[in-house]
This record gives structure tokens, C-alpha cells and sequence, in this order.
């Protein structure tokens, strides 16, 4: 596996899944329509994302590119169980969506 980033874990697991962005309304009806959406691991950008809520109780984890241990989207993490990865720190030219991820119960994220 190839490593391509780190962050703080807000809820430890390890959990492997397909990355698939959302920042917005329209990007949370879109994964909502997902056949797949119990594969999905969320790439979001803002910790204070509330858009992407609904989306917890199906996906398999979350990484966050801002926030901590306090931020909403990790207190929220935590009350559905959900591995999370906030502040994650990623390769800056690798692009994420649909390329299947591992998060590590260490805040490692890498290439599956």
C-alpha cells in the first residue's frame, strides 16, 4: 500500500472503501443515489459540513481535510461509530474520487 496521507483520528478503525467527494447539498443527493454508497469512504473539505450528516449512517468512514478532535463533523463521527481522519494532510496532486483507500487506525491514509 502506498501511503498518501495522515490526520488526527477523531473515531479509530481501520476501514477500506472508495473515495467520493462532498462539500455540497447537490453532492450529497448525488452519493445518495448510490448503489454502492455502503463502500464509500467521504472526502469533505469543511469539518462543519452539515450537509453530509445524512450520509453517515451508510458510509464506511470519513476523511476530513480540516477541523479536530472537537469539531462537529468529528463529534458526529463518533456518535454513529464512524472511522474518521480529520486535518487529513493528503498528497496534493493525487486525485481521490473512486480510488479505493484505507484509513488506518493510526490516521494513515493510503492506497489499497
Amino acid at each position: 500500500m502506498t501511503t498518501i496521507g495522515q490526520g488526527q483520528v477523531a473515531f479509530a478503525g481501520a476501514v477500506e472503501g472508495v473515495v467520493a467527494h462532498a462539500d455540497d447539498v447537490q453532492q450529497v443527493f448525488g452519493l445518495m443515489q448510490r448503489p454502492d454508497l455502503d463502500e464509500v469512504i467521504l472526502l469533505t473539505e469543511s469539518a462543519s459540513a452539515t450537509a453530509v450528516v445524512p450520509l453517515l449512517a451508510k458510509v464506511r468512514g470519513v476523511i476530513c481535510r480540516s477541523g479536530g478532535m472537537t469539531s462537529h463533523l468529528a463529534l458526529v463521527s463518533r456518535e454513529f461509530g464512524l472511522p474518521c481522519i480529520m486535518g487529513a494532510e493528503l498528497e496534493p496532486d493525487e486525485v481521490l474520487e473512486g480510488r479505493r483507500v484505507r484509513l488506518a487506525e493510526d490516521g494513515t491514509i493510503a492506497l489499497a
